[in-house]
């Protein structure tokens, strides 16, 4: 297996450097827990229960064997399917040597022990943020079937919710899907007055527009210069808060490498015999509707970093389960660009 930290390009060596490592910022990844339901120790599979509403109960009484209305509903059940993943990584000391970094390394004998070291914090930094984005990518544009690269574990909620009913509709874009802020906003009012009457009545704080970025960032141009532009100045976690009537707007990076990477039958069109797969899109829901179910609460924090002296490497290895579902119909729709 390869190194994980592969000598880059590096200036000509003549002695000490500056002995810290600078590292590219990764894109946020947006907060598991505040933004699905995460239910832990699934091991293998684990059944959820819905129902139906009872509606018009009430009635005046007209005698005993009277009824009305809804007298009875349907207790269905979803499953949760949790596959096994896992993270292998390692490091031999030896790539950095004749390098600054090797201004870090150890003295002697444990040379090419790096445990402790600032190339070891490195390391585990990458994986820590490299594990929340994947697990935020799986869960969204995995697909059990798929052959690509990174993918093929399960089925994740693009999958699942373009086999529901009616999961969405599309919105007309001036320049191949991509669409202008205005369409942007007409996206978001449809999405919010049309939804169905059970989303509708979902508190806002319970809610989310999940958006492409380039969406969320047609959404800011039409913030900017007015009076809306209060929507952005709260804040979490030192992060920007951007709402449309009162929901919070998510920018789901993830997506843009799902759409790259895949062809989501929710973002394609086969009208006319033809396929077209398009990259823009909203997915309005409630946060209760998107499970993650796993062994862990942690995958990201769920591996252990090792050093083996007969292989002279440091080793980094994580397994969890992880396995996605969502509860109703009725509570999400999608808006997809064209």
């Amino acid at each position: 297996m390869a190194n994980v930290a592969n000598k880059g390009t590096f200036a000509t060596y003549s002695g000490a450097n500056l002995n810290e490592i600078f590292y590219e910022p990764v894109f946020r990844s947006d907060d598991i827990m505040r933004n699905y339901r995460v239910i832990p120790n699934v091991k293998h599979k684990m059944n959820v229960f819905t129902s139906a509403a009872l509606t018009k109960i009430v009635n005046k009484y007209t005698g005993c064997s009277a009824t009305s209305g809804s007298t009875q509903f349907d207790i269905d059940e979803k499953t949760i399917t949790a596959g096994r993943m896992r993270v292998a990584l390692e490091q031999c000391s030896n790539e950095f040597f004749g390098t600054y970094i090797e201004e870090m390394y150890r003295n002697g004998v444990d040379v090419m022990n790096v445990e402790g070291t600032q190339l070891a914090d490195a390391i585990v930094d990458r994986a820590v943020k490299g594990i929340a984005q994947d697990v935020v990518r799986l869960a969204w544009g995995d697909d059990s079937a798929s052959a690509v690269a990174g993918y093929g574990n399960m089925d994740g909620w693009m999958k699942l919710m373009g086999a529901g009913s009616a999961p969405r509709f599309t919105v007309g874009a001036a320049t191949d899907n991509e669409p202008t802020s205005a369409e942007v906003i007409t996206a978001l009012r449809k999405l919010y007055d049309e939804s169905p009457a059970a989303l509708q009545q979902v508190a806002a704080a319970d809610k989310r527009f999940f958006v492409t970025p380039l969406v969320y960032n047609k959404y800011l141009q039409n913030l900017e210069g007015t009076s809306a532009d209060l929507a952005i100045t709260n804040t979490q976690d030192g992060y920007q808060v951007v709402k449309f009537r009162g929901v919070q707007i998510i920018p789901m990076y993830e997506w843009d490498t799902i759409l790259a990477d895949t062809d989501p039958s929710l973002f394609a069109d086969t009208s006319g015999g033809v396929t077209t797969n398009y990259t823009q899109g909203i997915c309005y829901t409630s946060i209760d509707n998107l499970i993650i179910g796993s062994d862990v609460t942690d995958p990201e924090g769920s591996f252990k970093v090792f050093y083996d002296d007969l292989e002279e490497k440091m080793f980094f290895r994580g397994y969890f389960k992880l396995g996605v579902q969502y509860l109703y119909d009725s509570l999400y729709k999608w808006a997809i660009f064209v």
